[in-house]
């Protein structure tokens, strides 16, 4: 029984599954008819208020587009020193450059190359200081007027002699006692301690002088020998010496007296006497030979002066270089340690460099020298001071100093030939005024109050110039905030941190920088920190 009774209630529960009963399918039929218009009534929902967004009446479009309300612009009000200035450009550039050229001292040297620099750029120059050696030779500055033309040496006369001179006494090597412009001893001695302190051989004329000093010294010698001979002959009461035999003689010169009917040769036919029993004018001619030895003896040491004072140690032309003043600023090194040299390997810069301003036409009214000037570096945002040295005439010349080419065979061209290094003496960095434009210009001439560094070599630099001196500060406003009625009286209006509006009567004075000293009218204020109405 129990079996049959499971066997039933298993069936009936499979039927349940299969088949729902018809009342429970509608049901859900309902319920998913119902969560469908539910969700379709949200989305008409969301769908309208998203069209009631985009949907704007004419009032609301117009007061969207509308433009702001009016604002006020205020400015604070300032105490500060306001001096009349004008503002402008300036070109910094030396009144002097010299360009360096190289060349040999010595045929020996086929290829100059750079062999040791001594200096750097920016680096200060004083006399016997070593710039460079080239292929092995040292290059070197002293002070002189004159460049070197000509190589220095022994038996040299003239300024350059007197300069080189000056030059050695003032490192301290006296040419003492050598006439001023004679190269002689002691020139030549102090030459040798110079080379030998800069570490140097010290440079001598060469072979041809020494053979030449060789030469006139064998012929010394020569007429000292004879003349000695001479002076012994006349001391032993000899006779001079026998002539040379003559076509008619039979080879030795006779001795004793003569014999009857043999012809004897004079003396004036051969200049010598024979030898033998002494002629009757013997002792004149020997006399005679001994002064013209001594006086052949008195021309061959002259010779052999002229040969010694022409030999010795020298300074070639190619390892000086004179410049008039120092110390002198590097403004290039065209070259490294191994490098050839092709033209200018160094740029000096002798007397500091200039600073000429150029002023707009209309802006030179009222500049006058002694003005001061403030200089700005701007790519530094260095600012340096000087005043207005000279006010020129108006030109279209660019400011620029002269180049000068010193040594070498360049000086009629090649790199060091006119050209600068180190920066354009007469740049003005694409200015308004700039030189090749054909712009009128007036210059000033600014003397620095300190000499300005080697760096600003080439710059184009701010200047301000500033019209009166600098005072004690001012009540200052900015320029646009001040404004004139009808009636021709100036005013600010001033604004409170509520926003009120109050008109204050004013005095304008100097105008500088956009900002105008000011001085409120009795019964008003303005202090510093107030804000003033700029616009609107």
């Amino acid at each position: 029984m129990t079996g049959k009774k499971a066997d039933r209630l298993r069936d009936a529960h499979a039927d349940d599954t299969v088949a729902p009963s018809p009342g429970r399918s509608r049901a859900a039929r309902r319920k998913r008819v119902l969560l469908a218009v539910a969700a379709g009534s949200a989305l008409v929902a969301v769908g309208g208020l998203g069209a009631a967004t985009l949907v704007k009446s004419p009032a609301e479009r117009a007061a969207r587009t509308a433009p702001p309300a009016n604002s006020l612009i205020t400015a604070p009000v300032t105490s500060q020193v306001v001096n009349q200035s004008v503002p402008t450009r300036g070109v910094v550039y030396p009144p002097t450059q010299y360009n360096i050229v190289p060349a040999a001292a010595s045929a020996d040297v086929t290829q100059l190359y750079v062999s040791k620099l001594g200096v750097k750029t920016g680096d200060s120059v004083a006399s016997g200081k070593l710039l460079a050696e080239v292929s092995g030779q040292p290059l070197f500055a002293l002070r002189g007027p004159v460049p070197a033309y000509r190589d220095i040496k022994p038996g040299s006369n003239g300024p350059d002699v007197t300069e080189l001179q000056d030059a050695l006494a003032e490192l301290g090597h006296s040419s003492r006692p050598d006439e001023k412009g004679s190269y002689g001893p002691g020139t030549a001695q102090a030459v040798s301690d110079f080379y030998r302190k800069l570490g140097y051989p010290v440079p001598v004329t060469g072979a041809t002088t020494q053979q030449a000093v060789d030469t006139a010294q064998k012929a010394v010698d020569a007429s000292q020998k004879a003349v000695d001979s001479l002076t012994a002959q006349k001391k032993a009461g000899a006779a001079p010496p026998a002539a040379p035999p003559g076509p008619a003689q039979t080879g030795a010169p006779q001795t004793g007296a003569p014999q009857p009917g043999t012809p004897q040769p004079s003396a004036p036919q051969t200049g010598i006497p024979q030898t033998g029993a002494p002629a009757p004018t013997a002792g004149l001619d020997l006399d005679r030979q001994i002064a013209d030895a001594k006086k052949q003896l008195t021309a061959d040491k002259a010779a052999l002066a002229k040969a010694a004072a022409a030999n010795g140690p020298m300074v070639p032309a190619a390892h000086v270089v004179f410049l008039p003043t120092l110390p002198a600023a590097v403004t290039a090194v065209n070259g490294s340690v191994g490098s050839p040299v092709n033209g200018t390997l160094l740029s000096l810069t002798s007397g500091g460099l200039s600073l000429t301003g150029q002023l707009a036409p209309g802006q030179a009214a009222g500049v006058k020298a002694g003005m001061a000037v403030e200089i700005l570096v701007e790519d530094t945002n260095t600012t340096l001071t000087g005043t207005v040295a000279e006010v020129g005439a108006p030109t279209t010349t660019p400011p620029a100093g002269k180049v000068i080419t010193l040594g070498g065979a360049a000086a009629g061209g090649g790199a060091g030939a006119g050209g600068t290094a180190g920066g354009n003496p007469g740049s003005a960095g694409g200015q308004p005024n700039a030189p090749g434009s054909g712009v009128s210009y007036t210059p000033i001439t600014i003397s620095p109050t300190a000499p300005l560094p080697a760096t600003l070599n080439g710059k184009n630099v701010r200047l301000t110039v500033l019209k009166d001196k600098a005072g004690a500060p001012v009540t200052a406003v900015p320029v646009a905030a001040i404004t004139t009625n009808a009636a021709g009286q100036t005013s600010v209006t001033k604004v409170d941190a509520a926003g009120t509006r109050t008109t204050v009567p004013v005095t304008t004075g100097v105008t500088a920088d956009g900002m105008v000293a000011v001085t409120p009218a009795a019964g008003t204020e303005l202090r510093p920190g107030d804000q003033v109405v700029v616009g609107k």
